[in-house]
């Protein structure tokens, strides 16, 4: 009676691994963070590969022929498994609109070499200094792998703890805020107040600047989004603003269904106020929706010469 209940609870543990392996396949392929989802999503998503990797290479050496190789073979194995399903499955995400990902090949490997340190019967055959010196490195990879993920949440949870400030560049991680076509960084020699300020060097293509894409999404309540901008040199300089929110991400982002305005910077810093009322009125036939605000634009178009500016104080009132 015991060993059925034995047998019965190896079949219900193997039940629910392999259908754990189905469900990370699908995953892989299907769902995942969208277009400027959270950066913590994006990690832990990132992370997956690990976990799906691992889990498919323990359920590999579950195959008697693999369980009762030499441990040369095993690691040999295991290896090829996931350079050749690492590799097919970044192949497969480029095919289907995805991207595919040197990172996730690697956290692929990182999810076969903690099988192999951890769970193959051959490991055990290894002297203690050696399992040791393989699981150390495994842990310490994993938690290499893991700061992105602890990156984001900390800058997240800052972005929250100090909105309505949505970029000062005060505390650490904020350029990861950022997205651009121009060369952008953090200058700490420059500020409006604090101690930095975002440097954005704008070259003469047909657009040049940068976007805050990532920050607390609800602006409801406010009336007016603020920031600081720096023209060092002589002669104006000529910038638009775009705002957008998710109900433009979803359709063709056509011009007339966001927020623009051109502002024209003198040298010297200049305060930018866009009335929120305004945003809220600029897209053509509906109304912007400021509970889920997606992105805060500014750049250039076609300078006669690269312009570099300073970006500072980005917050609402």
């Amino acid at each position: 009676m015991t060993a059925s209940l034995q047998g019965q609870h190896r079949s219900d543990i193997r039940w629910i691994l392999w259908s754990l392996a189905g469900g990370l396949a699908v995953l892989l392929f299907v769902g995942g963070p969208g277009f400027h989802s959270p950066r913590s999503l994006s990690s832990v998503w990132d992370l997956g590969h690990i976990a799906a990797f691992s889990l498919w290479s323990f359920l590999l050496l579950q195959w008697k022929t693999v369980e009762k190789s030499s441990q040369s073979l095993q690691w040999r194995i295991l290896l090829a498994f996931g350079l050749f399903f690492g590799g097919i499955t970044e192949g497969i995400q480029s095919l289907i609109g995805g991207d595919a990902s040197f990172g996730d090949l690697l956290r692929d490997m990182l999810g076969v070499l903690i099988t192999l340190s951890w769970f193959t019967p051959a490991s055990e055959r290894l002297s203690s200094g050696a399992r040791r010196t393989v699981k150390s490195v495994s842990v310490s990879l994993v938690l290499i792998a893991c700061i992105p993920l602890m990156v984001s949440v900390s800058d997240e949870l800052l972005a929250r703890a100090r909105f309505p400030v949505l970029s000062d560049f005060e505390t650490p991680f904020e350029k990861d805020r950022w997205e651009g076509e121009a060369r952008f960084s953090i200058d700490r020699a420059v500020a409006h107040q604090g101690k930095a300020s975002l440097r954005v060097e704008m070259d003469t293509a047909q657009y040049s600047g940068v976007a805050l894409v990532y920050f607390p999404r609800d602006w409801k309540g406010y009336r007016y989004l603020f920031m600081e901008i720096l023209n060092p040199l002589p002669g104006r300089i000529d910038v638009t603003c775009r705002i957008h929110d998710g109900e433009h991400e979803k359709g063709e982002q056509r011009y007339d269904d966001r927020y623009n305005q051109v502002f024209h910077l003198l040298p010297g810093w200049n305060s930018l106020r866009i009335d929120l009322g305004d945003v809220l009125r600029a897209p053509v036939g509906r109304r912007m929706d400021l509970r889920n605000i997606r992105a805060v634009g500014v750049f250039s178009s076609r300078l006669p010469a690269p312009r570099t500016v300073f970006i500072d104080s980005v917050r609402l009132e």
